[in-house]
């Protein structure tokens, strides 16, 4: 009966280390290659964001001209430029809301 015992104990123990072993992380491994993925697919679509984002306001600018006479397009050019730079006060703010 001590036999039986004895080996349900070692069974456990054993069992416990192991559980402990995989469910432990290493402290000193730092960033794993998944999250510099993440960081570097991140910067990419930035970057085609912020191209994407160039390409459309130089191509309404150019629908302003091409659309809009002569007399109202200055009108025109402030008010699409005060658009764009509220919305990227908004933006602006609301980023630094989340950081602070």
């Amino acid at each position: 009966m001590s036999d039986t015992s004895t080996t349900d104990t070692v069974a456990q123990d054993t069992g416990a280390e192991t559980s402990d072993a995989v469910g432990e992380t290493d402290d000193d491994s730092g960033p794993t290659i998944a999250v510099y993925a993440q960081w570097a697919v991140f910067a990419i679509l930035t970057l085609v964001a912020l191209i994407a984002t160039l390409q459309f306001y130089f191509s309404a600018s150019s629908a302003i001209d091409t659309f809009v006479t002569d007399r109202y397009r200055p009108l025109f050019n402030a008010a699409f430029n005060l658009a764009v730079v509220l919305a990227c006060g908004l933006g602006l703010s609301v980023l630094v809301r989340r950081l602070a």
